[in-house]
């Protein structure tokens, strides 16, 4: 699907980070969580690119992100205003499985924000999970922190915090808060930076636990044609983050060269 969405909200979470919804009536009916979309945040050559974005939910029809300004293009897009609109096509690749009874959702930082949308759907099937996410410190995270307990609280799903620094929650890592909630769990999801999902899937493995991770990479196309986010696979060879994923189950990545 290609086509122009029209912004409704843009808000301001953090200081740079920030909450979008759009008008997207079939990307947003079509949606599953650990999909992502793309979005080409400016008319002109510069930047050339669309950039992803995990969905952070969908809901009628609106889609919406959680994003981090990082680099120029979500500089640009932290400035546009709601009616504005943007070149969308979407959803792509590859969200987490739906059936487990029982998962535990893990996120590091910025990986929370599809997690969201993944706690919300297995709460319609009746399914609460458990989510604990790592973070830095609460310095810079409050709005966050604040964001995820309204929302999360809705799909009542329970929410543990591990910051590095001890500022909020547990101090710690995230996978230091795994072993104790693992115990009837019957699957691991989750989404963060690569050496946080590296450690989640050798505690998985450890535990003959499935596990299903959203790899992030940069993406051009989208679609598996350009090659510019493979990632090593067991085995050998590659894997196509956008086409193949972004999610994996975990025994596909070859973590010793990620």
């Amino acid at each position: 699907m290609n086509d122009k969405a029209t912004i409704t909200s843009h808000r301001q979470v953090e200081q740079d980070i920030f909450l979008m919804e759009l008008e997207a009536p079939e990307a947003a009916a079509q949606a599953r969580p650990g999909q992502f979309i793309m979005l080409r945040v400016a008319d002109g050559l510069d930047p050339l690119l669309a950039r992803p974005f995990g969905v952070h939910n969908a809901q009628g029809d609106r889609i919406s992100i959680l994003y981090k300004v990082v680099g120029k293009g979500t500089g640009l897009l932290r400035g546009l205003e709601p009616g504005g609109k943007l070149g969308m096509w979407g959803p792509l690749g590859n969200g987490f499985s739906l059936e487990f009874k029982k998962p535990a959702l893990v996120a590091g930082g910025m990986g929370i924000a599809p997690l969201h949308f993944l706690a919300q759907q297995l709460a319609a099937r009746g399914v609460s999970a458990p989510l604990m996410c790592g973070l830095p410190g609460a310095m810079g995270f409050t709005g966050l922190i604040g964001l995820m307990a309204d929302c999360l609280g809705q799909a009542t799903c329970a929410m543990n915090w591990a910051t590095e620094d001890g500022s909020h929650g547990a101090k710690g890592l995230v996978t230091e808060l795994m072993d104790p909630a693992l115990g009837d769990c019957d699957a691991v999801l989750a989404c963060g930076p690569a050496p946080m999902l590296k450690a989640v899937a050798a505690i998985c493995l450890d535990k003959g636990m499935p596990c299903q991770v959203s790899l992030e990479a940069k993406m051009a196309c989208g679609v598996g044609a350009c090659l510019g986010c493979a990632v090593p696979a067991e085995g050998g060879g590659y894997l196509r983050v956008c086409k193949d994923g972004p999610v994996f189950d975990a025994r596909r990545i070859d973590w010793q060269r990620m």
